[in-house]
């Protein structure tokens, strides 16, 4: 289970990323973290209305939630519009996308 990141300090951090990958429906900036995997999550008001947009991060955190990272990563993810009306299996098949992609930089930095 990743660590949460909750502080504003934290997420000023990620202005400058040590690199980062998009999908359709999301923008992950990455930074090294000294600790275990964190994930921090952004959706803007561009997604949808707060209900929408409190439904989108409860899945998003169920779906981190169920899998365990190794990944020497902090990560932000900042959903873009249109992701509040993907559905279950459209949403898990982007974040294995992302987790895909984090897992091949991890692979070839070392």
């Amino acid at each position: 289970m990743p660590v949460w990141i909750r502080q504003h300090t934290d997420y000023q951090r990620f202005l400058t990323p040590l690199f980062s990958i998009r999908t359709a429906h999301f923008y992950v900036p990455v930074l090294r973290s000294e600790d275990d995997f964190r994930l921090g999550i952004t959706i803007s008001r561009k997604v949808g209305n707060a209900v929408l947009r409190n439904y989108l991060r409860r899945r998003i955190k169920a779906w981190f939630r169920e899998r365990e990272f190794q990944l020497p990563y902090a990560v932000n993810l900042v959903a873009r519009k249109g992701a509040g009306q993907l559905s279950w299996l459209e949403l898990c098949a982007e974040l294995q996308q992302i987790t895909t992609g984090l897992a091949q930089k991890a692979l070839s930095s070392q």
